[in-house]
């Protein structure tokens, strides 16, 4: 249900994406009633979006234990979640206002909260015998109570009045945004069967990698909406100076970033590994794909500075092309080399061709709008 559950909330990420940078360019622009429009339309969306996602969802449940093969509690864990998709939903766009508006500490505070919470209640509830169920229902409670907590933070930074002018600029970058995210998804199911399909040892060690990918990329991101949001806010009080400044400062931290993160990931990397994999086989796979991953996690980084630029001047037209491509490129490469004898190491070393490919068109893209 988690790979249902994510696809479902991809529109609400585009949704927050997409109105984080319009905000910072009305910071830029010091116009704080469009500011509040903007976080009030955008929140309008979400609902709209949340309600046809559920009315969807439910039409299609039905399918969804024979789909996946498991059991039909299934539906009564999504059902549950359903009930709860709303309140996530403005969890997730009234966090990216708070933190583009500077609230970044508050929102992480309540995150950390959040992480704690639903540890400590899941604990709880399976403990006494609520299973799945008690699970799902922690989930919706606590995304209520950040929901309600969220709308009374920001409601003096909010206006909610429906302006057509302000739907459309967010409904234009939103296409854009949710193709680049759908293609994503895409490439990344695929990359996961490929490997899949090579047995069991290979598969075990490919998931490990992919979630220490994940939460380090995770971090990648973080760092570079911070950029974004500079850069919208640059963009916004078309300073060429202020635009500059920004650029340096935040070249700066990238190339330090470059060094440390990956020494960061291959710290971590042995830590998990030593945790999850103890067989030596396991070992020997995670060893020959580790310096892959390195390589992958330093060109991100490093290319997170042209990423961030073109996502701060809200070019999504351009990021949507650049993944479709990327990962069309990917796709063909792993499932060439899946079936050679480098086999994972293969469909590892098409993700860095796919991150060169990335740095380079997005860094080719920066230099022609000279920004």
């Amino acid at each position: 249900m988690a790979v249902i559950i994510n696809i479902m909330q991809m529109s609400i990420q585009t949704v927050n994406v997409t109105n984080s940078s319009l905000i910072a360019k009305a910071i830029g622009e010091n116009n704080e009633n469009k500011i509040k429009l903007i976080s009030g339309n955008s929140v309008i969306l979400t609902l709209i979006i949340s309600v046809i996602t559920i009315l969807i969802v439910l039409l299609i449940m039905p399918i969804f234990p024979t789909m996946f093969n498991v059991d039909k509690v299934c539906n009564t864990y999504l059902f549950i979640r359903l009930i709860g998709f709303i309140q996530s939903s403005i969890v997730t766009v009234l966090s990216g206002q708070q933190r583009t508006l500077g609230n970044q500490g508050n929102i992480l505070k309540l995150r950390i909260f959040a992480v704690i919470a639903n540890l400590i209640f899941d604990i709880l509830v399976v403990k006494l015998g609520y299973e799945i169920v008690g699970v799902a229902l922690v989930t919706i409670t606590l995304d209520t109570i950040l929901s309600i907590y969220l709308l009374v933070k920001s409601r003096k930074s909010i206006k909610y009045k429906y302006n057509k002018n302000i739907i459309k600029n967010i409904l234009d970058l939103f296409k854009w945004n949710f193709v680049e995210r759908i293609v994503t998804r895409i490439d990344n199911f695929v990359f996961n069967i490929l490997v899949s399909r090579m047995g069991e040892t290979e598969y075990a060690v490919h998931v490990i990698l992919i979630q220490i990918k994940d939460i380090i990329g995770s971090f990648i991101q973080g760092f570079g909406d911070g950029i974004t949001i500079s850069v919208g806010i640059a963009s916004g009080k078309k300073d060429t100076n202020y635009m500059s400044n920004v650029k340096h400062v935040a070249k700066k931290l990238i190339n330090e970033a470059s060094i440390i993160v990956p020494l960061a990931t291959l710290t971590i990397s042995i830590i998990i590994m030593k945790i999850s994999l103890n067989q030596p086989d396991l070992q020997t796979i995670f060893f020959n794909v580790l310096p892959i991953l390195l390589l992958a996690i330093f060109i991100e980084m490093s290319a997170t500075y042209y990423y961030s630029i073109i996502r701060g001047i809200r070019d999504f037209k351009f990021l949507a092309k650049r993944n479709f491509i990327s990962s069309f490129i990917k796709i063909i490469i792993a499932t060439i080399l899946a079936y050679t004898p480098l086999g994972i190491i293969g469909v590892w070393i098409s993700f860095i061709i796919y991150c060169i490919l990335q740095k380079y068109m997005s860094k080719s893209r920066v230099k022609e709008m000279n920004i």
